[in-house]
């Protein structure tokens, strides 16, 4: 799993039990996280800028820096090739846009079967945007068939916040808006740091109005689910704002506080208690205290495994269905026309 924060690739070995043919357990056998360099990070920014044929270069770079990883993790954990059933990859997302019905994840090349060895699956959302739906989120059934009796709700806080929640039986699910990819560029561009580490220089900030009312007025935050948002989205609406010449501080600290009221608001409008949140927005410590103070509720935080992991646990299981034939993309979340079975299987 590699995600819009491109702070890394998350392996997991994760090991699946059906019980009682009704639920499913899970256990996490080994995880790490392998950085980006500098200089790949940079590529991958870069990358919906590209040419065709360079874009077409950096998913064949990818898929090899993914089975070189993956060979790499196997071999460090003494892992058996016999006892892995699949390799399941989410690849990088590129461009993101459903309204158009067009989404692109690179590195999910039959590079990953041959140069490992094993049956890969991958692709997970184009067939749910043909379908008429957003292509995201695909978390939420994971959240709702391994973690449902954590809480009420689930909130990735990953570079977009996701939430998802069950009514009536259905479950449901939106992106509530951007969140670490907005604080991570500002460092970047700004500072040339890849964060705000535990969301310090955020809290040294005042908060100015202005932009605070200017970010919740946006049409996206008016908009009911399903919805889901891309960078370009981020680039178009968001960045402009962030233009304003108030001082980096003081651009964290609001943004900040936008995000923390837009996650409080739609905990509610959901009518959920309870939330359980993942992701690496966990450890902006800024972010959790203004989210407490906006939310009534309780914030359930789970063990650093599954705050780092959760995703790359996520699209084990959903490649997991895929494999068994099973729906892994729910409509209700997505707004296709239908629930499906998606992803590509390559065998080696």
């Amino acid at each position: 799993m590699s995600g819009t924060s491109l702070d890394g690739l998350d392996i997991a070995d994760v090991s699946f039990s059906l019980i009682d043919d009704q639920k499913w357990t899970f256990s996490v056998n080994h995880a790490k996280t392998v950085a980006y360099s500098d200089s790949f990070r940079k590529e991958l920014i870069s990358a919906p800028k590209m040419s065709g044929e360079e874009l077409g270069l950096l998913s064949v770079k990818l898929a090899k820096f993914y089975a070189e990883q993956v060979n790499l993790f196997i071999s460090t954990n003494d892992i058996s090739r016999t006892d892995i059933y699949a390799l399941s990859s989410h690849g990088q997302t590129i461009f993101h846009q459903p309204e158009k019905s067009f989404t692109q994840q690179i590195g999910n090349l039959p590079h990953l079967a041959t140069l490992t060895g094993l049956k890969v699956i991958t692709d997970f959302r184009t067939k749910d945007v043909a379908l008429g739906g957003t292509g995201a989120p695909l978390i939420p059934l994971v959240d709702h068939s391994l973690f449902a009796n954590e809480a009420e709700a689930f909130l990735n806080l990953g570079g977009f916040s996701n939430l998802s929640y069950r009514k009536n039986g259905i479950v449901y699910s939106f992106d509530v808006g951007p969140a670490n990819i907005v604080v991570n560029h500002l460092m970047q561009t700004d500072l040339g740091q890849s964060m705000d580490v535990r969301g310090q220089l955020a809290r040294s900030g005042k908060l100015d109005v202005g932009l605070f009312d200017s970010l919740n007025s946006l049409d996206y935050f008016k908009l009911n689910g399903p919805k889901s948002l891309g960078w370009e989205w981020v680039e178009k609406e968001i960045l402009p704002m962030m233009e304003k010449d108030i001082g980096i501080e003081n651009k964290l600290h609001t943004y900040i506080k936008h995000v923390s009221y837009q996650l409080a608001k739609s905990f509610e409008n959901c009518g959920a208690k309870s939330v359980y949140v993942t992701g690496g927005g966990v450890y902006n410590d800024f972010l959790i205290e203004c989210m407490k103070e906006e939310f009534k509720g309780d914030l359930i935080i789970p063990d650093k495994e599954i705050i780092e992991f959760k995703e790359a646990i996520g699209f084990a299981f959903l490649g997991l269905l895929r494999s068994l034939e099973e729906v892994n993309v729910l409509s209700s979340v997505t707004g296709a026309k239908i629930d499906s079975c998606s992803g590509v299987i390559f065998e080696p």
